[in-house]
């Protein structure tokens, strides 16, 4: 919305601009109001101003871009990840917390594009599954839908190609709590799906402009813990 105003807006006063440069009186040298000559200056003037706004703002745009591209930075740097660019505007995040090696992804919204992050954690399962609010596309997606007793799952839904290993680890409240942790308000956090994959569990999702860095780091606290169940329950099988 603030793009689209600021590229309707200039366009309102430059009309503006360019009506009053054809018919106000202006002393000598300049020509008559309303003549051709004084037209052709109004076009010229509104050429320059119109070039000038669009270098500005295209520059402004870029500048935006890339602040809200670094907006995870310090919450991320302070935690022990290194930061670095990402196709243009994006960031990207790695290192060692916990003794397991993170790698995060962060694009923020572009036009009609929505924010996108990726998360994900080394972790030592052999077990594959999705957690979603729905059929997840990107893993797991042929794999049968798997019913989860307990009616504390909200919305979630839970596919694996092991079903029995899914539900053996989802029949531990503690283990539903924290998956609803990490997937739960959807409507005000934005969409997320959770993969879990043969040496990783991956967190992607599409962050609203009301989440904080400090809430995607708490992701990232839920999404290590939830590693550590899994190991531990895969311990015990």
């Amino acid at each position: 919305m603030r793009f689209l105003f600021l590229i309707l807006a200039p366009a309102v006063v430059l009309l503006f601009v360019a009506s009053v440069l054809v018919g106000l009186p202006l002393p000598a040298p300049f020509p008559d109001a309303g003549s051709q000559d004084r037209n052709l200056l109004a076009a010229v003037a509104v050429g320059v101003l119109g070039i000038a706004y669009l270098v500005w703002l295209t520059v402004y745009a870029v500048v935006s871009f890339r602040q809200a591209g670094q907006a995870l930075d310090p919450a991320l740097t302070s935690r022990g990840l290194t930061a670095q660019s990402h196709l243009g505007f994006g960031r990207k995040y790695h290192g060692r917390i916990r003794d397991r090696q993170v790698a995060m992804s962060y694009f923020p919204a572009r036009g009609l594009r929505r924010a996108l992050l990726d998360m994900a954690a080394t972790a030592s399962i052999q077990g594959r599954a999705a957690i979603g609010e729905r059929r997840p596309l990107l893993d797991c997606a042929n794999c049968p839908p798997v019913p989860i007793e307990g009616g504390d799952m909200g919305e979630l839904q839970v596919f694996s190609e092991d079903p029995a290993w899914i539900q053996r680890f989802l029949a531990e409240q503690e283990h539903r709590q924290e998956i609803l942790r990490l997937l739960g308000d959807q409507q005000g956090a934005g969409f997320r799906e959770l993969y879990l994959q043969p040496g990783r569990i991956w967190l992607r999702g599409h962050p609203t402009p009301q989440v904080t860095a400090s809430q995607v780091t708490q992701w990232l606290d839920d999404l290590l813990a939830l590693a550590e169940l899994l190991e531990r329950q895969s311990g015990r099988n």
